[in-house]
């Protein structure tokens, strides 16, 4: 994501440059659109960092399962003496 953010400030530099020694319509749009890219990847690296936490809360008897894919329960053993699960 860091490269993204990279190469969208250098397009922002570079149409804005383009802007100031050529005014016209064309590097007006290129600063828009560069401008965009730059807010969207600042706006999509928050929302990854609001929703990387995860956090559970189970009862005493029960197992809970975490995990960023699919889960099938032949997968689950639990320990008896440590009441873990693995």
């Amino acid at each position: 994501m860091l490269i993204i953010k990279i190469l969208s400030f250098v397009a922002l530099i570079g149409s804005v440059a383009w802007f100031v020694y050529d005014p016209d319509f064309e590097p007006a749009i290129a600063i828009v659109t560069s401008l965009s890219a730059l807010i969207a990847t600042w706006v999509a690296s928050k929302r990854e960092q609001r929703s990387a936490s995860q956090t559970q809360v189970v009862g005493e008897n029960s197992v809970g399962i975490q995990s960023g894919g699919n889960v099938t329960a032949g997968d689950i053993s639990i320990k008896r003496n440590s009441g873990d699960a693995e």
